[in-house]
């Protein structure tokens, strides 16, 4: 019954969620393509794609199996975490404008990580993901408890955090500086899954199998965040206690995806937003959608900035931040109108 009320709150009648589900896999299904079949080699589309089928151990067949499609698998797996995290996050805030970048989250990781690199040159691999977790927390609570304070509203809670991000970013600048930090740590910190390789998609693999089953199966309980707290007790849900696990996922799926390519932006923010505006729905739709929607934009945000600047290539974090910050100033726009 809670799963109804909140629907009736949130359905907009928008597009079919099925139909959209399916041109989200199809266009996907082209972006993975593109990313497997173009890159600054002189290797043939077709030869590439006939390479990825039937692979023949040779210089080529490597380029293909370890040096794209680890790459591709990198955007998908980071993409679905940081878009699934994004619409957890709007929900558990009821903030449009949440997202693991402008609550300062990804930033947060990525100060943890950059002050342990400089501590302990040796941690890398699977060592990077437990302090960007520690990050990623320290950060959504602080986040989180000036969201439930009711001191704020929707945009100056977004400016909050944007500030908090951009002082957690100059310590960064001032760590690397101080330190003389190595140019892999800077290019990292751009946000980018150049020179991806299969050790990073196992790392990050198993948070995103856990932490999207996990979301997807309890995403008709999170629709009770969308309810005040008198309701929801009322129709026996815990919504302290959904609260809590949509707060664990967040932090599972942002800090795993700031461990293996950087402080990744405006996925987790466009996202949500994109799915909403086709489908309304509810959010178990909306989780559903975003964990295609979210690999597809940023899959196509790396190919293009493959495509911009060849034969070098740019850092899809800018690429991503070229596109998303005229999209935020117009939500925030749109959020100061009403």
């Amino acid at each position: 019954m809670a799963t109804d009320v909140a629907k009736a709150k949130m359905h907009n009648g928008a597009s079919n969620p099925l139909a959209v589900g399916a041109v989200f896999l199809i266009l996907l299904a082209g972006a993975v393509v593109a990313g497997i079949a173009l890159g600054v080699s002189n290797l043939p589309v077709l030869r590439a794609l006939q390479l990825l089928f039937s692979p023949d151990g040779s210089a080529d067949s490597a380029l293909v199996w370890d040096v794209r499609l680890p790459r591709v698998a990198l955007a998908a797996t980071v993409g679905a975490n940081l878009a699934i995290a994004g619409a957890l996050i709007q929900t558990l805030t009821r903030n449009p404008l949440a997202s693991p970048q402008t609550f300062g989250i990804n930033a947060g990781a990525s100060l943890v990580i950059v002050v342990c690199l400089i501590v302990w040159p040796e941690i890398r691999g699977p060592g990077m993901v437990w302090p960007a977790f520690a990050g990623a927390a320290a950060i959504g609570f602080a986040m989180w408890a000036l969201s439930v304070s009711g001191t704020m509203n929707d945009m100056k809670l977004a400016l909050a955090g944007i500030s908090l991000q951009l002082v957690l970013a100059a310590l960064v600048q001032a760590i690397l500086i101080a330190n003389n930090a190595a140019q892999d740590i800077v290019y990292w910190l751009a946000g980018s899954i150049n020179g991806a390789q299969w050790s990073k998609v196992w790392i990050i693999l198993p948070f995103t199998l856990a932490g999207g089953a996990v979301a997807l199966i309890a995403g008709r309980h999170f629709d009770v965040l969308a309810l005040d707290a008198t309701t929801s007790l009322s129709l026996g849900q815990n919504a302290r206690r959904v609260g809590g696990l949509a707060a664990l996922l967040i932090v599972v799926l942002a800090g795993s995806a700031v461990a293996v390519s950087g402080p990744i932006g405006f996925i987790g923010l466009l996202v949500p937003h994109i799915v909403q505006r086709l489908v309304g729905g509810d959010h178990l739709t909306v989780l559903v959608l975003s964990a295609i929607c979210g690999p597809l934009l940023l899959n196509s945000a790396d190919l293009l900035g493959r495509v911009a600047a060849f034969p070098a290539e740019t850092p899809v974090g800018i690429v991503t931040a070229l596109i998303g910050a005229p999209t935020f100033l117009l939500i925030l726009w749109k959020q100061r109108v009403r």
